[in-house]
C-alpha cells in the first residue's frame, strides 16, 4: 500500500508541474502583443515566426547574417546549397531544431530551384559574385563555343535572378526580396553594375511586387572593403594601389544592419511590397580615407600609390586569370565611381525601418586588429617584458 502511494506521488506532482507550465505559456501567448500574426511560442529563437523563407546565396557574406537574424525570431528556412553539407553547416547554429534545411540545387535547373522554395511564404535572392567564376580549362558551351567562364555576370545576376523569381511566383510565394546594389545602373561602365540593373528588371518582370534592396559597399568581418586594403598591405612589397588616387566616394554600410532590414521585410512583407530600399551608412568616405583608416588600426607600414586606371586595369586583367581573383578589371572601374545612396523619391532608407546605421568606427577594430604584428596585445602594458 505504502509502495503504491510512493509510486503515484511523483506522477501526480509531475502532472501538476506540466499543467502549470502549459498555463504559463498560454497566459504569455494571450498577452504577448509583440508576437507577429501566426507566431507562437515564447518569442525569439525557440518560437515559430510564421514565416517560411527560402534563401538563395545564403552561403555568401550577407547571407550568414540574414540567417542569424531569421533564426533569432524562429523563421523556418530552406537554404539553397550548390556544394557539400560543409557549405551550410555554419548556418545551422542560428536555428532551433527542425527550422533549417539545405536542399541541393543548381540555378540552371528550374525544378531544383522550385524544390528549394517549396512552400515558402518569402523568397530572398542574394546570389551574386564580384567576378565571373572560371574553370581551370575551357569547357564547351551550349552554343558550341569554348570558355573558361562558368557563370558570367549576365547569367549570375540576370538569368539566375529571373529563374528564382519565376519559380517563386509559380510556387505561390507571397513575397520576393531581391538584393541588388547601390552601384546598379544600365549605363554604368562596370559590367557587374549593368548586370545588376538588368537583374532588377528581370525580377520585376517575373514578380512585379518584389522588394528591391540596394545596399552600398558592405563592411564587416568577412568584407572585401577594409580587408582588401589590409590583405594587399600584407604582401611582400607592402604597396597598395589606389585608382585615380582613391578620390571616389563610398558610403560603407554594416552588413548586420542590412540583414536586420531584410529580416524585417520578410516578417512584415505587406508594408514593403513593390518598394525600393537603399541602404547606406551614416557617413561618406573616399577610398583613400578608408585605406588610411584601415592602416591606422592595423599599424601596417603600407605605401599608398596613385595608379592610373589603364595601368590598374592591365594589372587586374593579369590577376583575373586566378580561380578566386583578388582584383578584377570591373573592380578598377568601380573604384573610379562614387557609390552612395541616390535619395530618389519613394525610395526607403534605414530611417523608414526605425534604424540608425552603424558607424564604421564602431565595428572595424573588432576584425582588423588581427592584421597587427603581434595582435592587439602588442600595445598593451603587462603582456611583454
Amino acid at each position: 500500500m505504502l509502495a503504491s502511494s510512493l509510486r503515484r506521488a511523483p506522477r501526480a506532482t509531475a502532472t501538476r508541474s506540466l499543467s502549470a507550465v502549459v498555463g504559463a505559456v498560454d497566459a504569455h501567448e494571450a498577452s504577448a502583443s509583440s508576437l507577429r500574426t501566426g507566431e507562437y511560442g515564447l518569442g525569439g529563437r525557440h518560437s515559430v515566426s510564421g514565416v517560411r523563407a527560402s534563401l538563395f546565396g545564403a552561403t555568401g557574406f550577407l547571407g550568414r547574417y540574414v540567417c542569424s537574424e531569421m533564426g533569432k525570431v524562429g523563421t523556418r528556412v530552406r537554404v539553397g546549397n550548390r556544394g557539400s553539407d560543409d557549405e551550410t553547416r555554419h548556418l545551422k547554429v542560428s536555428f532551433d531544431h527542425g527550422q533549417f534545411h539545405a536542399p541541393f540545387y543548381s540555378p540552371r535547373d528550374a525544378a531544383s530551384v522550385q524544390d528549394v522554395i517549396g512552400r515558402a511564404t518569402c523568397t530572398v535572392n542574394m546570389v551574386g559574385k564580384y567576378y565571373e567564376t572560371k574553370g581551370v580549362v575551357p569547357t564547351k558551351k551550349p552554343d558550341g563555343s569554348k570558355s573558361r567562364v562558368n557563370y558570367s555576370y549576365e547569367e549570375t545576376n540576370v538569368d539566375v535572378a529571373r529563374t528564382i523569381a519565376k519559380a517563386a511566383r509559380e510556387a505561390g510565394c507571397e513575397h520576393f526580396i531581391h538584393v541588388s546594389c547601390a552601384a546598379q545602373s544600365p549605363d554604368s561602365p562596370v559590367a557587374w553594375a549593368r548586370a545588376k540593373a538588368k537583374g532588377e528588371q528581370a525580377v520585376l518582370e517575373e514578380f512585379p511586387n518584389a522588394t528591391i534592396v540596394r545596399p552600398c559597399a558592405l563592411f564587416g568581418p568577412e568584407d572585401r572593403l577594409l580587408n582588401w586594403f589590409a590583405t594587399v598591405a600584407n604582401m611582400p612589397l607592402q604597396v597598395v594601389p589606389l585608382v585615380d588616387d582613391g578620390r571616389a566616394v563610398v558610403q560603407p554600410t554594416y552588413v548586420a544592419d542590412v540583414a536586420k532590414v531584410i529580416n524585417k521585410i520578410a516578417t512584415e512583407p505587406s508594408q514593403y511590397q513593390g518598394k525600393v530600399v537603399e541602404l547606406g551608412g551614416p557617413a561618406e568616405y573616399t577610398r583613400r580615407e578608408l585605406a588610411e583608416f584601415t592602416f591606422d588600426i592595423t599599424k601596417q607600414k603600407a605605401k599608398l600609390i596613385d595608379v592610373p586606371a589603364s595601368m590598374a586595369s592591365a594589372a587586374a586583367s593579369f590577376v583575373d586569370v586566378l580561380p578566386v581573383p583578388l582584383w578584377v578589371p570591373d573592380d578598377v572601374e568601380l573604384d573610379r565611381l562614387d557609390v552612395v545612396c541616390s535619395g530618389g523619391e519613394g525610395v526607403l532608407t534605414f530611417a523608414d525601418f526605425g534604424m540608425a546605421p552603424t558607424p564604421i568606427e564602431k565595428v572595424a577594430f573588432s576584425y582588423l586588429h588581427r592584421y597587427r604584428e603581434g595582435g592587439h596585445f602588442i600595445i598593451a602594458q603587462g603582456y611583454h617584458g
